[in-house]
């Protein structure tokens, strides 16, 4: 088997090269243009009265080209009249509105956040046309659908100039070149030909039209801005870069049940990887029976230079546990319902960003914990523990976790509302033994648990230390204390925190146990010790 090879920083795992700041310059840019010209178009655009047009509008060019008197029956009047209502800024509003819970989903929180901000720029173009009050340059189309009682700046240019990059920002999230050109042309052409029916119907002058588009524009880029995606024109830039190419390459160990499109991961990740110029990834895919020990051995003997571990909780013990100690990096692409370690390890949960940070973070080197138990050893990276935990992983619907993901194991707390208490010996180190009655003996290498409870305030994964919360409440309503004390990170009554290198758990009777939220049968002896630095790790820089 081929020796793992420890990353080193090197030039050839740079990002690409790009235009900084151009988000930003070019949103202020168009912002400030939008100013410029509606104080041309109205002398005093904040004043109630700014009703008419300059003459000719600015620079006379609304004189150069009037608005033609088109008659409503005609045959070019009614297709300008059609495409206007579907183009209706309501119709694209809803467009992108769905776009943006498709990129949620599609855990492309980014995105979801550049799209929100695209699409608020609809309902602003709305307030300022309401506000200056300019009526349409022409009547023959007053009482159409389509037609708005203020004109400037035009709804329909602003609303198809958010559209079309929409278009052309979801292609590129897809990571399909000839989407994206596709999109490029139909988007353009889209707002050229909103642009001209809005002219023919008279329902806009060029000035309208052109503050219409400089309202869009400007809020495309400061959602590209704010979002922090690559702007459209930066990557026309990139792809005339020439990229150092590099021998690096990465295994992916994905699982497969946690991705609804299994083919937009793999070109996202392949995107990102031509871009920091590493070779063609290597890609293992987990089963229900090996949740990917045997992916992350052979990914060692293929050996590449870092795993990357796309699934959730269980897929990333089962290959940390495999990794540990050999020095090979792990990344991680969080896609589970928990992503403990990747929340406690401030992995972003972006696909994409997770997935730029697996090639050009720094390496960490992180404790694991090995449990020895009645029927074998396992090593965790997150939590284990005996009792009541185990119990709400065992009721947890896999179903629901799918549908209100971490409120499902809320669900199953509460079908768990009234606990089986078990007797159990602790011996923590070299300390002599406590006898305790409780319903849960709970370890974490961590300290955030489900939902962004800090559990175990003073857990840290490269202390050397396991922490350790010891349950036992005298009734259900003192479950309320466990609140206060993550909220408060006091000790409370029946509720029990320390820490040691080597816990021993040692229960009157088989009691459930869990490892890194995956229920493990049942055990009276649960042994944990640190392993300390055992895992690298690739963290944020």
């Amino acid at each position: 088997m081929s020796r793992p090879r420890r990353d080193t920083a090197t030039s050839s795992s740079r990002p690409p090269m790009r235009l900084k700041y151009v988000e930003a310059i070019l949103c202020v840019g168009f912002a400030l243009a939008f100013i410029v010209w509606t104080r041309l178009s109205a002398p005093d655009p904040l004043a109630p009265s700014a009703v008419l047009h300059s003459p000719g509008g600015p620079l006379g060019l609304d004189a150069l080209l009037p608005v033609p008197d088109t008659h409503p029956r005609s045959a070019a009047g009614q297709l300008a009249e059609a495409f206007a209502i579907l183009t209706h800024p309501l119709i694209v509003l809803g467009l992108i509105a769905a776009g943006v819970v498709y990129a949620y989903t599609a855990r492309m929180r980014r995105l979801s956040v550049s799209l929100a901000i695209a699409a608020a720029g609809i309902p602003t173009q709305f307030l300022i046309a309401l506000r200056l009050a300019r009526p349409a340059p022409g009547l023959a189309f007053a009482d159409s659908i389509a037609a708005f009682v203020s004109t400037y700046p035009n709804a329909h240019v602003t609303a198809m100039t958010l559209a079309s990059w929409v278009l052309v920002t979801l292609a590129r999230a897809h990571h399909r070149s000839t989407m994206v050109a596709a999109g490029t042309v139909l988007g353009y052409t889209a707002v050229a030909v909103s642009a001209v029916g809005q002219w023919y119907m008279g329902l806009a002058t060029l000035s309208d039209l052109v503050g219409g588009f400089l309202l869009g524009a400007a809020f495309a880029n400061l959602a590209l801005w704010v979002g922090g995606i690559d702007a459209i024109l930066t990557s026309w830039v990139n792809t005339r870069l020439s990229r150092a190419s590099s021998e690096k390459r990465a295994a992916v160990i994905y699982n497969p049940t946690k991705f609804d499109d299994l083919s937009l991961l793999r070109r996202r990740v392949a995107a990102q990887v031509r871009a920091a110029g590493w070779r063609p990834t290597v890609w293992l895919e987990t089963t229900p029976d090996d949740p990917g020990r045997s992916m992350a051995h052979r990914a060692l003997e293929a050996g590449v230079d870092r795993v990357m571990v796309a699934g959730g909780d269980g897929t990333v013990r089962a290959v940390a546990a495999e990794l540990a100690g050999t020095e090979m990096p792990m990344a991680l692409i969080p896609a589970g319902t928990g992503n403990l370690l990747a929340r406690n390890l401030s992995i972003p949960l972006d696909t994409d960003a997770a997935i730029r940070l697996a090639l050009r973070g720094r390496l960490q080197a992180i404790d694991m914990v090995t449990c020895t138990f009645d029927d074998g050893q396992e090593r965790f990276v997150v939590m284990a523990g005996m009792g009541l935990d185990a119990q709400i992983m065992e009721s947890t619907d896999s179903g629901l976790k799918k549908v209100i993901r971490s409120g499902a194991y809320a669900v199953a707390a509460v079908q768990n509302a009234v606990p089986d208490p078990f007797t159990a010996t602790i011996t923590l180190d070299d300390a002599p033994p406590v006898r305790r009655r409780m319903v849960m003996a709970l370890m974490g290498n961590v300290g955030t648990i489900t939902a962004g409870m800090t559990l175990f305030p003073r857990a840290t994964p490269t202390d050397g230390m396991v922490d350790l919360l010891l349950a036992s409440p005298g009734k259900v309503v003192d479950w309320a204390r466990l609140g206060a004390q993550i909220l408060t990170g006091q000790e409370m009554e029946g509720f029990t925190l320390t820490r040691a290198r080597k816990v021993l758990i040692e229960a009157d009777r088989p009691v459930p146990f869990e490892l890194d939220g995956d229920t493990a049968g049942s055990t009276r002896t649960l042994r944990a010790e640190v392993d300390e630095g055992a895992l690298h790790v690739v963290v944020p820089r």
